[in-house]
């Protein structure tokens, strides 16, 4: 391939516009947990005349972002006021710890303490826990501990007593009650479950047989080119199977579709979808991200049972290397941010990332990770640490840039074509909300059918686009 053109247009160049041989209502671009709470939603309030397609183009659900993140649900204490991620974290934080209550879902609500190591970062501590009592976040307006973000600040001595293997260097610490841990790929699992069967999950928000119509997951399946409808309101998508292992220029089997509503939720390759369906002005970039997770096993944890945060960097662009547990207690340690490629590499080919999946090893890392961690747990042993992952996360802001919001955006000189991008930090926690958020804007600005579903998550809507 050229190195100046884009992944995008090559395969505009390769896959000239088809017509549609068939029409569906709904087709949702991308199998990771964004995209599944989205299809599940729409295939529980559209309608039973509606049918939703999801493609996903690996051979399995959930593999990309959502297999290689950290496994936390997020208390929404860090985002700033009015943001999708506070808004979206928060509502969608509880729904999880719903939804895996009552369908199973291995998960565990372990709490979380955010360590102060010096006096000059307790204000910080302070200040989260003040923004925590914002009456935005109250459920009872004239009671501060309705919060529906619970922390308390305690002193480093009060944290010691809840987490022995602190450092005495700790001298404050923020309680979270309400972070944990859940099992993403049951999540998954249960997702595509809820889409193809409707009698897996009866008592899901506003699904009811009249309300629901068909899903269908489709898997090994990729999208290589959209185009407005030449005459009508949809859209028209080719959708190629067969397509790992080609060589360039090969192609696999290739079916045009009509659609209604396309959503992307297609994560790391979101951006690329964008080329040739929106104008220049509206084009996003995307700044991948490497994080590193190592994993340890060895003194100095050995009475850890909650999450354990050191205070985030101003931006709160990145959270600290911090201390996570599975849900059989393993500990691990991550991520840390290292940039790997510009929004250039990205354009050229979407999938440049893949190169960068292994986990990083040298010693000069190790050494970092170990230095951030003795910060607040003195008594590791570095040797110990050891690398076990890489997830990449989608931004599409630089690092350093600042505070980064979701993007979710559905123009009306693009009706029927919805994007969501950016679903880094914290995507899984949020991607039930996401999901009714979607569905609401769906059937309120394609359907027109009213106010589209009731309760919290209307409120979410209200400006929507960010």
């Amino acid at each position: 391939m050229p190195p100046s053109i884009s992944r995008a247009r090559l395969l505009r160049q390769l896959y000239p516009y088809k017509s549609p041989s068939t029409s569906i209502d709904h087709l949702v671009i991308g199998g990771g947990v964004i995209g599944l709470s989205v299809a599940a939603s729409l295939v529980n309030t559209a309608g039973r005349d509606k049918t939703t397609f999801l493609v996903e183009r690996r051979g399995q659900l959930g593999q990309e972002t959502t297999a290689r993140n950290s496994e936390v649900i997020h208390s929404g204490i860090y985002y700033p006021l009015g943001s999708l991620k506070s808004r979206l974290c928060i509502q969608g934080r509880d729904m999880l710890y719903d939804r895996s209550q009552r369908l199973n879902i291995g998960h565990k609500r372990t709490g979380k303490l955010v360590v102060a190591t010096s006096e000059s970062q307790v204000p910080y501590l302070q200040k989260l826990q003040t923004h925590s009592t914002h009456p935005s976040f109250l459920a009872e307006p004239d009671n501060p501990s309705s919060s529906i973000i619970s922390s308390s600040v305690i002193s480093g001595d009060q944290a010691r007593d809840l987490e022995p293997d602190l450092s005495l260097k700790v001298c404050a610490a923020l309680h979270i009650p309400s972070t944990g841990i859940v099992d993403s790929q049951g999540l998954v699992d249960s997702l595509a479950l809820e889409i193809e069967d409707p009698d897996y999950n009866p008592s899901s928000t506003n699904s009811t047989r009249e309300t629901r119509g068909d899903g269908v997951i489709v898997m090994g399946t990729r999208v290589v080119r959209i185009d407005r409808e030449e005459k009508g309101k949809g859209w028209v998508v080719q959708l190629e199977t067969g397509w790992e292992g080609l060589a360039e220029g090969e192609k696999g089997e290739v079916e045009s579709v009509r659609v209604e509503v396309v959503v992307n939720a297609a994560g790391l390759g979101s951006v690329s979808l964008l080329e040739g369906v929106v104008p220049e002005e509206d084009m996003v970039k995307l700044y991948p991200v490497k994080g590193n997770y190592m994993s340890y096993k060895g003194p100095g944890v050995g009475k850890v049972s909650r999450l354990i945060y050191p205070c985030p960097s101003a931006n709160v662009d990145h959270l600290g290397t911090h201390l996570s547990l599975d849900l059989e207690g393993h500990i691990k340690f991550g991520p840390d941010v290292q940039t790997i490629g510009t929004p250039s590499d990205a354009s050229r080919d979407p999938d440049f990332w893949q190169s960068h999946l292994a986990p990083s090893s040298s010693p000069e890392l190790i050494a970092s990770f170990a230095r951030s961690v003795q910060d607040y747990l003195p008594s590791i042993d570095p040797s110990l640490l050891t690398p076990d992952y890489a997830g990449i996360r989608p931004n599409i802001a630089p690092s350093k840039a600042g505070f980064s919001d979701f993007m979710i955006r559905h123009k009306e000189d693009r009706r029927g074509f919805v994007e969501l991008l950016g679903f880094n930090s914290p995507g899984l926690t949020s991607s039930l909300a996401v999901g009714e958020m979607v569905a609401q804007m769906v059937g309120r600005d394609v359907w027109r059918i009213g106010r589209g579903i009731r309760g919290k998550v209307e409120d979410l809507a209200e400006g929507w686009e960010a």
